[in-house]
């Protein structure tokens, strides 16, 4: 049956002791011989499946060896600059090159202070506060290992009791006496702030010790004014330590990343709040390679950028939390737009910008989550996700 069509990828027949498997060549799928009859084997007996433990997130191979032959990769396109696209609507925040001036994109340690904030009423002990900050540390930590693949680590500085700013007033007090206004709150914490030397931190977190109610948010056009110097990259809140979520906050604090899940103003009623999938700036676990890209921590040679004039090309990706290997293929598709594809999350996450659209507003959407055979197109721009082999996927990109 070798070179006749089959029907779904990856499946597998026997014929005369030969196991063959339905594999994807440029035009068609077809039947590949994947093993030689055994010795002594009788025409017809059924060939042994060996079953193997996937790693979380990878798909079940159908190339490579022992399965079938895998695609031919398409040569690298040189010049990866050409999806280094800019932000159609740039600003303090920003999804394109070059980065906003206060981001710091592959700095190699994030120097992160954490201020509590004892409010009327709070009876928690620097014991109690450091033993649940420290869980959110550990999080964090885990998170830039895996994400930054241990190219970024975030060093963290959490100010002793002695150095807390006391407020007389609960914190819906002193919220409430200053009109709910984000960019008054902090400031007039910032400026009570004991510790002289506020300057020489990447990013400042002020958090409630032994907080119960969320609270806060950052401006990221704001900069404050202190003793030691004008200060930015400050977050601000009044919940539990949870709620200050290194991951998602720091991608403001230190990259000036955008939030992916669409703002209030935005929202209408039906909508999918979260646009884009699988990016911890929206609801995922993770950053997407594009924003990893972005802060630095995946390098220009490990993009697969598709250049405008390839009418045809196949690329391999490693899964997206794999240190070693090509991560992302990108397709510039015009001014601020591109399309993108990653392997995460047991598939491959294919996803389009538009950075005309406004931040908030979902300048970023989830367009499908590949399995083998699977494809999605977009602006002409057709991925298809053709073959796995045991650690990265094999994609086609047709305009």
């Amino acid at each position: 049956i070798a070179g006749t069509t089959c029907n779904t990828l990856g499946q597998q027949r026997t014929s005369g002791g030969v196991r063959y498997t339905c594999t994807a060549t440029k035009t068609k799928r077809v039947w590949r011989r994947t093993s030689a009859p055994a010795t002594g084997t009788a025409t017809g007996t059924a060939a042994t499946t060996t079953t193997t433990t996937l790693p979380v997130g990878y798909l079940k191979p159908t190339c490579g060896p022992g399965v079938a032959d895998c695609p031919t990769v398409s040569a690298a396109n040189p010049n990866v600059a050409e999806c280094k696209i800019t932000d159609a609507t740039p600003g303090d925040v920003a999804q394109g090159f070059p980065r906003p001036p206060r981001a710091k994109p592959g700095k190699a340690v994030l120097d992160v202070l954490v201020v509590p904030v004892r409010y009327a009423g709070s009876q928690a002990t620097e014991a109690s506060v450091r033993a649940d900050f420290e869980r959110e540390f550990t999080k964090a930590r885990e998170f830039f290992e895996r994400n930054a693949f241990k190219r970024v680590t975030p060093n963290f500085t959490l100010e002793p009791e002695s150095q807390w700013v006391v407020v007389g007033d609960t914190s819906q007090q002193f919220i409430n006496a200053r009109g709910s206004d984000l960019k008054r709150v902090t400031q007039d914490i910032v400026s009570q702030i004991p510790r002289r030397n506020l300057v020489a931190f990447d990013s400042i977190f002020v958090v409630a010790a032994g907080g119960t109610t969320y609270w806060g948010g950052m401006d990221q056009t704001a900069t404050y004014s202190h003793a030691s110097g004008q200060v930015h990259s400050v977050y601000f809140q009044t919940g539990p330590a949870s709620n200050t979520y290194f991951q998602h906050n720091l991608g403001h604090t230190a990259y000036y990343l955008e939030d992916l899940y669409l703002h209030p103003y935005f929202r209408t009623p039906g909508a999918d709040i979260n646009p884009l999938k699988y990016d911890v700036m929206s609801s995922g676990d993770d950053f997407s390679v594009w924003n990893r890209w972005l802060a630095g921590f995946v390098a220009d040679t490990e993009v697969r950028c598709v250049s405008a004039n390839a009418a045809e090309s196949t690329h391999r990706l490693v899964h997206a939390n794999n240190a070693n290997g090509e991560k992302l293929a990108m397709v510039p598709l015009g001014s601020g737009r591109a399309l993108f594809a990653e392997y995460i999350n047991n598939g491959v996450h294919v996803y389009a910008l538009d950075s005309n659209i406004g931040h908030g507003a979902g300048p970023i959407k989830t367009l499908g989550l590949l399995q083998a055979g699977q494809s999605v197109t977009h602006n002409n721009v057709k991925v298809e996700l053709t073959a796995a082999d045991a650690t990265g996927v094999y994609l086609a990109v047709t305009r």
